[in-house]
């Protein structure tokens, strides 16, 4: 039977913002023992960009501070060079790190408590039901999703923040155990290492307060993001999608809140599809802020400035079917790629049943898209099909998988792939790959 931890064991920390009381806090971080355990808040669903809005930091014979990178400009720089010489422990370190990045904080080394459930084979992976798993203690929960900008900060927002970071030492400790105890530490390490190398500091990080700019610039077609942007297929759609898309992250950007409270995606997607020039269109669009004041004037008139735009500038739908202008589309393999379809389907069992044997889930040995790529190599429709050990070695190294993943990935194709060919040609020289 677990026990519920309602309070942290040192009582609920004040929040700080000031520059004195980061700089204390960092004094004594510097002066604590072992690995600082790290989260963060934050508000992506209210402000324009998913910037850290509070930052909790416990350290064993320090205890646990949490601080605030918004509400003065530059105070978070202060605590910066100590986090910066330690190592971390993290759960779900992917989302955490590009917000603690922007403000140049990034560890030397990492622990990050959810992927190593995910390589022990844990079902369940979010940071209470681990604590309960192998400590015997359940968080109290339920502020995750709150407006984490909000000042003050309520005093139970604080609680749960705070147990956020209680238990990651206890937690990094007995997974690190368990991880060596079935040799799957190097691989842990593997994982950490590629994060650390995705998620590096910025060059210039950002002062923290309100900056109104996201944490990563975004790409000149992220408006291709639009979810059921693929219902779009003229040049006239995808040119109000475009400047729809535009002008919201412009006003979004500028009034710091987030791009969907101005405008939802199915929106703009169904404002596009539909060509809503006229007012009266706009607002019948399902979603569309009609009682807004001045909302169906300004958007009818994007809409229609979109549409003024020289048509030479107007995008076209991208193409999904092929790759390169050589590969098709994996839903195209039976008929324009025989060859491939017959090793996608031995690839994907092959790694399936490894992952059943090593009891993670298959996606943790190779994601689908990998699974397609690499079968595709492997395949004779390849320009240059994969035909070694050595070959497919590389070919994975280079697609970013980590070693311990190339070490289990070879051996599974040669079994199942390569030795199955060699042994065809060597029955009958005729065979063909």
């Amino acid at each position: 039977m677990s026990t519920l931890l309602m309070h942290p064991r040192g009582g609920v920390p004040e929040v700080l913002s000031s520059p004195d009381d980061i700089a204390a806090a960092a004094d004594f971080l510097a002066s604590g023992e072992g690995p600082l355990a790290v989260d963060t808040e934050r508000a992506g669903s209210y402000v324009y960009d998913d910037r850290a809005q509070l930052i909790q930091v416990r350290r064993h014979g320090a205890g646990t501070f949490l601080l605030d990178p918004e509400s003065v400009p530059g105070a978070i720089g202060e605590i910066v060079p100590v986090m910066n010489t330690i190592p971390w422990i993290l759960h779900a370190a992917a989302s955490d790190l590009p917000s603690l990045n922007a403000l140049g904080m990034s560890p030397p080394n990492l622990f990050d408590t959810e992927i190593a459930g995910r390589l022990l084979g844990i079902q369940k992976v979010n940071l209470a039901a681990l604590t309960e798993e192998f400590l015997g203690t359940t968080l109290a929960k339920g502020h995750g999703r709150e407006n984490w900008a909000t000042r003050p900060i309520p005093d139970t927002w604080r609680t749960y923040a705070a147990l956020d970071v209680e238990l990651l030492p206890e937690l990094s400790a007995v997974l690190s155990d368990t991880l060596a105890e079935m040799g799957r530490l190097d691989w842990l390490i593997d994982e950490t290492d590629a994060l650390l190398h995705i998620h590096e500091p910025a060059a210039t990080p950002l002062p923290g307060g309100n900056h109104h700019v996201s944490i990563e610039n975004a790409p000149e077609d992220a408006w291709r993001g639009l979810k059921g942007i693929g219902r779009l297929r003229s040049p006239e759609q995808l040119v109000i999608a475009r400047e729809m898309w535009t002008e919201r992250d412009r006003l979004a950007r500028r009034d710091d809140v987030a791009p969907t409270s101005i405008l939802p995606h199915s929106v703009i997607v169904e404002a596009a599809r539909v060509r809503a020039s006229d007012q009266r269109d706009l607002a019948a669009v399902h979603g569309f802020p009609s009682r807004r004041r001045g909302a169906t004037t300004h958007w009818s008139r994007v809409i229609t400035s979109a549409l003024a735009t020289p048509r030479d500038s107007w995008p076209t739908q991208l193409k999904v079917d092929s790759i390169g202008g050589h590969r098709p589309h994996h839903r195209d393999w039976p008929e324009k790629a025989p060859a491939a379809s017959a090793t996608l389907e031995v690839v994907a069992e092959a790694v399936s049943f490894e992952a059943d044997q090593l009891g993670i889930d298959s996606g943790m040995l190779l994601p689908s898209k990998g699974i397609r790529s690499l079968a595709w190599e492997l395949s004779a429709d390849a320009l240059q099909p994969l035909d070694t050990d050595a070959t497919v070695r590389e070919y994975l190294r280079n697609y970013g998988v980590r070693p311990w993943q190339e070490d289990i990935l070879t051996g599974l194709v040669d079994r199942a792939v390569l030795l199955p060919r060699r042994q065809a040609r060597t029955n009958n020289p005729r065979v063909s790959e």
